[in-house]
This record gives structure tokens, C-alpha cells and sequence, in this order.
């Protein structure tokens, strides 16, 4: 009996240290809850409250900042194109800069020069040097377009982009102007169809025509197209001054000194039409009768210098009866000389230019050295 009681007490004991430490721990649970927010708040309080060795200072900005990224200067001049310019350099520099939106005006005005200083010091008189300093970027950006965009000059504007062309060949200069002038005059350009059909418009019709076929969807795709579609007119010398002539064609210079286009087979048509119609009246016979007689002086000259020169020869002297007159030159077309661009050195016979080895252009019609018989126009000679 007395092992069974000592079992028992021994029992009862454990029983009664097992329930005192499940009590403990459910206080200390509840402790715990209760400490943990406080805990976290201490925490946290603790990371935001750091040293100032710990934070770093925030830079300071300074005007030099500004200066060291070169801003464009402004000195009012050039009108509204020249404003645009200078709005989009020095927002870029003020990006660069980092200058804070409350120092953009500030820094902005300090590269005024001539004119537009002289304006901006007026507007500092006017408003207090407080309340200037204090507008904003896009307030300072409108009190500037109504002093140097007024409504004359922007009538102006409009007239130009409604007129505005391509000049030959310098497709980049058009473009960046219609760029322009989109800003200044948005309303002719309201809407990406009228855009593109005023840009084409404006093209030349070698550029213009494939720009249009190939329908481009955005203003941008009309740029790029019209670029390289203008690049390689300009590689053919399409837009040359002088444009070289095909091997069928010629410059006719017409009575009255003006030069026409046309065809050798048309002049030769024409000339010998002319030549033909011997009824047909002419209000310049008489110079063109002076001239074939002062043509027969020359003949009549250069026979008389070969028969001296051969005098052995024996030959019929041919009455004047017997010579032929040739017809009048009526309006026979006369074609250009081009400048001579070969290697030959030029003929102090013929005044022509040929190999030295070859012989001169000499005409069996009229014994005269200069041209072929083809080309004669004195008739043949007895």
C-alpha cells in the first residue's frame, strides 16, 4: 500500500507541473501578442530615424548646372521659326539640366540677348521682379508667342504654307519648313489625310506621283518616301539646270532668236518643206537675198584664190549665165553649238577639232574646208 500512495502522489505531482506550465505559456502567449505591434512600431521608428551620416544629401541644383549643358541664346530675332527653335533647344537643356519646375523660368531668361532682354526687362518693370520670376514654364512660353508671333506676322505664316513648294531638288529644306509651319498653322493640317495631301502637293510631280501611288498612311511614311524617292532624282540629275539632250534631239533657233525643242527629223522635215514651197511669201527675202548673193561673192572669191593657186590646170571658165543661183534661205533652222569638251586641239585650217593625223572637214560641192557635203548650203561649183 504504501508504494501504491508514493505512485499516486508522485502522479499527482507531474499532473499538477504539466497544468502550471501550459498556464505559463498561455500568459506569456498573450504577453507576446500584445508586445508584438509595439515591437514592429519600435522598429520602424528606428529604420526612419537614421543618422545624418547615414542619409545622403539630396544635390543642390545651381545656375551653373544650367550653364554647363550650353543653352541656346535667344536674342528675339527671326521671327516665329526662330521662337519654335529656341523653345524646343531649351527644353531639352532643361531636362538635361535637372532644373526643378520652379527654377525653369529663372534659368531660361538668363540666356536673353539684344532684343528679347530688352523686352524681358521691361516685363520685370511692368509685372515686379516677385511675380515675373514666379511664372511657370508654359506661362513664360505664352507671353513670349504673344510678343513675337503676332497676328500679322502669323498671316503671313499662313499664306506661305498655303503656297509652299519644293525648290528642285532640296527636299530636306521643304520638309523641315512644312514641319514648321504644321506647328505654327495647325489648322490647314488638321487631320493626318489633309496633311499628307498638302505635303504631296507641295512635291515636285517626279516625287509627288510615286509618293501618292504608294498611298503612305502617316505623314512619316510620306517624309521617308518622298526622301529617297528625291535622293535618287537628284542621283540622275533630274533636276539639273541643263539637262543633256537625247541624240535625237536639238535646240532650233527660230527666226525670231528664240530657241524651241524639237526632233532633227522634224527640222529636216521643216527645212525642206520651207525650201520647197517656193510661193509661200516671206517677210525677209531681201536679207536672205542679200545673203546668197554675198554667199556667191565668197564662191566666186574662193574659185578665183584655187585657179591661181593651180595654175597649170586647165579649165573651162564658166559664163555667169551658166552658175546656178541657189535658192534663198528662207527658214532654215539653225542649230546650236555646244562648247566642245573632247582631247583633239583645235584645226587652224578648219577651226575644227580632230586628230591631228585626220584630215579637215572638207565639202566637194563648194571646194570650202569647214564642212561636209551634207551640210553644204553654197550649191556645187564647175
Amino acid at each position: 500500500m504504501p508504494s501504491n500512495n508514493s505512485t499516486s502522489r508522485r502522479t499527482a505531482r507531474r499532473r499538477a507541473r504539466r497544468s502550471a506550465d501550459k498556464r505559463i505559456a498561455s500568459l506569456v502567449t498573450r504577453e507576446v501578442v500584445k508586445l508584438i505591434p509595439q515591437i514592429v512600431a519600435r522598429v520602424h521608428s528606428l529604420s526612419n530615424s537614421r543618422t545624418p551620416e547615414d542619409v545622403k544629401a539630396e544635390p543642390i541644383f545651381l545656375y551653373k548646372h544650367f550653364k554647363d549643358c550650353d543653352p541656346m541664346p535667344f536674342t528675339g530675332e527671326g521671327g516665329v521659326s526662330q521662337l519654335l527653335l529656341w523653345f524646343d533647344a531649351i527644353e531639352v537643356t532643361l531636362r538635361q539640366s535637372g532644373c526643378p519646375e520652379g527654377f525653369q523660368t529663372t534659368c531660361a531668361t538668363r540666356v536673353f540677348q539684344s532684343q528679347a532682354l530688352d523686352w524681358w526687362t521691361a516685363e520685370r518693370n511692368k509685372r515686379g521682379i516677385t511675380a515675373t520670376y514666379a511664372l511657370t514654364w508654359n506661362e513664360l512660353k505664352k507671353l513670349m508667342k504673344d510678343e513675337y508671333d503676332p497676328p500679322h506676322e502669323l498671316q503671313k505664316l499662313e499664306d506661305e504654307f498655303w503656297q509652299i513648294k519644293q525648290d528642285k531638288g532640296d527636299n530636306a529644306s521643304y520638309t523641315a519648313r512644312f514641319k514648321q509651319l504644321s506647328v505654327i498653322c495647325p489648322s490647314q493640317v488638321d487631320t493626318p489625310k489633309k496633311a499628307i495631301a498638302k505635303y504631296i502637293r507641295g512635291l515636285p510631280e517626279c516625287v509627288g506621283d510615286f509618293v501618292k501611288a504608294d498611298k503612305p498612311a502617316t505623314i512619316e511614311e510620306g517624309y521617308q518616301l518622298a526622301a529617297e524617292v528625291n535622293d535618287k532624282r537628284v542621283l540622275s540629275k533630274f533636276f539639273s539646270t541643263n539637262p543633256v539632250k537625247q541624240a535625237h534631239q536639238a535646240i532650233i533657233i527660230d527666226s525670231s532668236g528664240e530657241s524651241i525643242n524639237g526632233s532633227s527629223d522634224d527640222s529636216h522635215k521643216n527645212s525642206s518643206r520651207d525650201s520647197s514651197d517656193g510661193s509661200s511669201e516671206n517677210p525677209s527675202k531681201d536679207s536672205s537675198d542679200d545673203t546668197s548673193s554675198g554667199s556667191l561673192d565668197e564662191v566666186s572669191d574662193d574659185t578665183a584664190s584655187t585657179r591661181e593657186a593651180q595654175p597649170n590646170r586647165k579649165r573651162k571658165e564658166p559664163s555667169m549665165e551658166e552658175i546656178p543661183k541657189p535658192e534663198p534661205l528662207r527658214s532654215v533652222p539653225i542649230l546650236a553649238k555646244r562648247a566642245y569638251n573632247g582631247s583633239h586641239p583645235q584645226c587652224l585650217r578648219c577651226t575644227y577639232h580632230h586628230p591631228t593625223g585626220a584630215g579637215c572637214r572638207y565639202c566637194a560641192n563648194c571646194s570650202k574646208y569647214g564642212h561636209l557635203t551634207w551640210n553644204c548650203h553654197f550649191g556645187p561649183q564647175h
